[in-house]
């Protein structure tokens, strides 16, 4: 069956689920989302930009339930549990777990994917509420790239997104994440540096429209924490508008300029 919402894009995971086991993440990966329930810090940010590109539109966009977000193992088991069964039913769909087949009770249950393999373990995946309400799935089939997510079992299941864009969010969320203070990055992610003071010594000023390696090292670091810039080399609008949201964040006077104070800050 051909449907207009056949959009389907390969998930890169954030580098920080790297060695993490599904259903097994750390809290402070996970970021409470608009409509309930939580999500990976990336995807919570993606997510809660399109529900505020949506309401613009007029649209709302919500979880089906704060356990439609992300899922523990402990949860998934659980459900997995409840549909699918070890002895065999003639007809039936099955899953492998454990290295064992199982069979979905009934016809009419909805499809599970087994214990550490849904993207839902990850945290990045959303089962949206009515998903299928004619203006709802337009408004998604037009939109869902734009904030980096995209359907994965088509055409069974146009309620299930996942976020798709690794640790590089698309523009559109990127401006959400600016406009509204950055994002808070997990300790994890950004390392302690005991030489940021010195190091910020050696560093030029940069202010709008300069360029060079500088601007494009600064837009790096204000990447890993979490305030999206183009490694361009050029120290445009978009990256005074990071940098600015980045000193807030950091309560440093949001001058838009990489001063000392503020190289020292990226480089912590």
């Amino acid at each position: 069956m051909s449907v207009k919402w056949n959009i389907i894009a390969p998930v890169r995971k954030p580098a920080d689920l790297e060695g993490v086991a599904p259903g097994k993440l750390p809290e402070k990966l996970l970021k409470p989302v608009k409509g309930g329930g939580k999500l990976h810090w990336r995807a919570a940010s993606a997510w809660d930009a399109m529900v505020e590109a949506a309401k613009i539109d007029g649209i709302e966009l919500k979880p089906t339930s704060s356990g439609d977000t992300y899922r523990s193992y402990e949860s998934q088991l659980m459900a997995f549990r409840q549909r699918y069964q070890k002895e065999p039913i003639a007809g039936a769909s099955t899953r492998t777990f454990e290295g064992i087949k199982w069979y979905k009770k009934s016809p009419s249950l909805a499809s599970l994917a087994a214990p550490g393999t849904s993207q839902h373990n990850s945290g990045l995946a959303v089962d949206i509420h009515t998903a299928s309400e004619p203006k709802r799935l337009e408004w998604l089939i037009a939109n869902v790239r734009k904030f980096g997510f995209s359907w994965e079992v088509v055409p069974e299941e146009p309620w299930h997104l996942r976020y798709t864009e690794g640790d590089n969010p698309p523009p559109a969320v990127v401006d959400y994440i600016n406009a509204n203070g950055g994002v808070s990055v997990p300790s994890a992610v950004v390392a302690p540096n005991p030489n940021a003071k010195q190091q910020a010594q050696t560093k030029p000023i940069l202010v709008k429209d300069y360029n060079g390696r500088a601007v494009k090292e600064a837009q790096s670091l204000l990447t890993k924490h979490g305030f999206q810039s183009k490694p361009d080399g050029d120290f445009g609008l978009k990256t005074q508008a990071a940098v600015k949201a980045f000193q807030l964040s950091r309560g440093i006077d949001p001058s838009g300029d990489v001063d000392l104070l503020t190289w020292e800050a990226l480089l912590s």
